[in-house]
């Protein structure tokens, strides 16, 4: 069983290696979020995921953190939103991902911009990171959760970290109507529970974090919808700079959307420790 769960997160490693080096040299990419977000679209962070800048910005807001402060990102990809946070909040950004060339790209990027002290990028697996017990006074992910098999070891990683008082920001879907929903492309089926309910307010409190925030971002579906559109109806050039699984995703998306909704959670460790 372990060996086949590290065999998946080999494959899935190995698709967003692809998708993040893509992403960094596809002008038809770009151009596909500039028109799904217009106005809306968090340029600088040259996302490959599907927030937009106001809901990067609410997400730095509500960290809460500044100067001397230290900030996770769970699942950071290539470190355009952890680089853009810690730009924004002059905190001390650890990203951390399974895609090494994800980490080499942010990386890169921190030492482009200058950032290279205030920011480091490692690999890893975000439901076991290997920091230190209360290390962090933040935890950030956007798009991440809902892709992890075990969502619950991942909350209860960042309830680790966390310092009391520090908190955690972070954006996912869940399933909101019953239905038959489309496999995804890139996670065995005995695994695909991406969209189910997932009772966030439980699996967060059962880890010990309390629920401040958990609110669906203003236009998300139809940011999503034109971002997802798009894709497949470039599909040979997206193909080409990022591989076949990234329409694959479009379209499973596309198949879901009308059953789930997209969430943005802020969640805090308590001061007076787990309850």
């Amino acid at each position: 069983m372990a060996m086949a769960a590290k065999n998946n997160q080999s494959r899935i490693a190995a698709a967003f290696d692809r998708s993040h080096g893509g992403r960094m040299r596809s002008a038809t990419v770009d151009r596909i979020y500039r028109a799904a977000f217009g106005d809306d679209y968090p340029e600088t962070a040259q996302p490959n995921a599907f927030y937009s800048r106001t809901t990067l910005e609410r997400l730095a807001r509500a960290l809460h953190v500044g100067p001397g402060q230290t900030v996770v990102d769970l699942g950071c990809g290539h470190g355009g939103p952890a680089l853009w946070v810690a730009r924004q909040t002059g905190a001390t950004m650890i990203g951390i991902d399974l895609s090494p060339v994800g980490i080499d790209l942010a990386r890169r990027r921190a030492a482009e911009i200058g950032l290279s002290d205030q920011a480091r990028f490692e690999g890893g697996d975000v439901t076991e990171t290997g920091l230190p017990d209360a290390s962090c006074d933040a935890a950030m992910s956007l798009d991440v959760l809902w892709a992890l098999p075990d969502k619950a070891a991942a909350l209860r990683e960042v309830a680790r970290i966390l310092r009391p008082g520090g908190r955690f920001a972070f954006t996912t879907w869940e399933q909101i109507e019953p239905a038959a929903l489309r496999p995804h492309p890139l996670l065995k089926s005995s695994d695909n529970a991406a969209y189910h309910p997932l009772e966030h307010h439980r699996l967060l409190e059962e880890a010990g974090l309390v629920v401040e925030t958990c609110e669906e971002p203003s236009d998300w579906r139809r940011q999503q919808q034109a971002l997802a559109e798009g894709i497949v109806a470039n599909e040979a050039e997206v193909t080409q700079d990022m591989g076949a699984h990234y329409p694959a995703m479009a379209r499973s998306f596309l198949a879901n959307l009308p059953a789930v909704r997209y969430l943005f959670i802020v969640a805090q460790r308590p001061l007076g420790g787990f309850q």
